[in-house]
């Protein structure tokens, strides 16, 4: 009984990393960008657009960026704590290729 119970936690176990290690590439894919809230710089040709006051005002900015057309990809807005030129604030990133 003891053995049955441990093949079966090992299973568990192996089977947990195996959906993991899957997981994990498709959920880096998405992340094309570093800076999402706020957690770090943009990758290269993605650029901050703002900064904005309020979520609203980076909503509106972002919208018509959008319907602009004139960026490739477009990252939603969130919020940047600051740092080298840049100053704290709501901001969207556009990519620039």
């Amino acid at each position: 009984m003891k053995i049955s119970r441990l093949h079966s936690v090992l299973l568990a176990a192996a089977l947990s990393a195996s959906v993991l290690a899957g997981v994990a590439p498709a959920f880096a894919a998405t992340q094309t960008s570093a800076s999402v809230a706020g957690a770090g710089w943009p990758t290269p040709d993605w650029y901050l657009q703002g900064p904005y006051q309020t979520l609203a005002a980076c909503d509106a900015a972002y919208e018509d960026a959008a319907q602009n057309g004139q960026y490739t990809g477009l990252v939603y807005c969130h919020w940047f704590r600051g740092g080298g030129p840049y100053l704290p604030g709501f901001y969207y990133e556009v990519y620039i290729p």
